[in-house]
């Protein structure tokens, strides 16, 4: 009996794979027991086991069915785009089903199987080198921290902390692509700038993305947005985002009235590729972009936290709501739903200021791949 022992991903599979290659040429059999446990299944076919036979019981079955030649059509992957995605994509443009091509890659997706078992199998069967996946799918990616040419600021997808959404339709026609696209997207990409078209919230499918060149400051919004981020940090602009947009919304449908029939003009303007109106909700966040994300500065900031320790209220950040013309006349009311993202905020600042500052990482979790700390204070050789 041959037991190969190592540390994890090492290539033991992949070396004891190609020793028994040339085995098979002088006629020796390759025998996985796997169904229903590797233990179970030696045991009740262990009779029939005969000459020049390899019992193989290694945990990882992947190497024993890679594919051996690629398909005959090339499918670039999208920028950013999910692994399930382009699997469907490979697998459509050959005119096979997704479930044969998964066969083909001989990879079984269990639920402590990595999902990097399928660059290999992927880079053979399309042809596509695996570095160039690797730079492409952000699934097959690094960890949150990683100083590689290409890696920085891309999405965090292991963890599901970027969004999954379709990708612009007009960015997937320009591409040459037919049919949807799913990709990884961070909390800013509500706008896809060169085609003028919403991608953000409530687009769930490529037709849902409405046209907003008649929303001119939705545009500037999102650059706005991008500037933010660079000044304030990626990490607190999101959490600042995802409160401000619920809170504002909820502010809105509470209380404003549309007495001008601003939301009715807009229903008639902004629709989809079938003409059909906005859904509120998509509505309200594409009408109120430019507020939501100026209010989003405000809360990113650490000026009202500041102010509000000193004072004990929070006027300063309601006469900034006004002042900014975000809300015009706004002032706390019970149950706000602003104030109650500033409670629990400054709750989880008090926790990790008691408790180290490393609990962030656990309240305010990274979104896209960080640059590591510059080392600091060594000694000069």
């Amino acid at each position: 009996m041959l037991v190969l022992i190592g540390t994890s991903s090492t290539g033991k599979t992949r070396a004891c794979w190609e020793a028994v290659q040339p085995l098979a040429g002088d006629g020796w059999r390759l025998w996985h027991p796997f169904d229903p446990t590797r233990a179970d299944a030696a045991l009740e076919d262990l009779e029939r086991v005969r000459h020049r036979t390899v019992i193989w019981l290694s945990s990882s079955s992947e190497a024993v069915t890679l594919p051996r030649r690629r398909l005959p059509r090339v499918v670039p992957p999208f920028h950013d785009e999910t692994v399930a995605s382009f699997i469907r994509r490979v697998a459509t443009t050959n005119h096979v089903s997704e479930k044969a091509l998964r066969e083909l890659l001989g990879v079984r997706m269990l639920k402590k199987t990595p999902i990097t078992a399928l660059i290999e199998p992927l880079s053979i069967v399309t042809g596509i080198a695996e570095s160039v996946l690797c730079l492409a799918l952000p699934e097959f990616g690094p960890g949150p921290v990683n100083d590689s040419p290409g890696r920085f600021g891309r999405p965090l997808a292991q963890n599901r902390r970027s969004q999954e959404r379709p990708a612009c339709r007009r960015c997937v026609r320009a591409a040459g692509i037919r049919g949807l696209v799913n990709r990884w997207v961070t909390h800013e990409q509500n706008v896809c700038l060169r085609h003028q078209l919403w991608i953000g919230e409530g687009c769930t499918e490529a037709d849902d993305q409405i046209e907003i060149s008649v929303l001119p400051s939705t545009s500037r919004a999102q650059r706005h947005h991008r500037n933010l981020i660079a000044r304030h940090g990626r990490r607190w602009v999101r959490d600042a985002f995802s409160g401000a947009r619920s809170a504002f919304i909820d502010l809105v449908e509470d209380h404003f009235a549309d007495p001008f029939g601003i939301i009715a003009e807009a229903q008639l303007h902004l629709r989809d590729v079938e003409g059909r109106p906005a859904p509120p909700h998509t509505l309200l966040s594409m009408l109120f972009h430019p507020q939501i994300v100026t209010l989003t500065g405000i809360l990113a900031n650490a000026e009202w936290i500041r102010r509000a320790m000193e004072s004990g209220h929070v006027g300063w950040l309601a006469r900034e709501v006004t002042r900014r013309d975000i809300l015009v006349g706004y002032w706390p009311k019970e149950n706000d739903p602003l104030i109650q993202w500033v409670e629990a905020h400054l709750m989880h600042h008090w926790f990790a200021a008691a408790h180290g500052y490393k609990f962030n990482d656990v309240l305010f979790p990274e979104e896209t791949v960080r640059r590591p700390r510059s080392p600091r204070g060594r000694a000069r050789p």
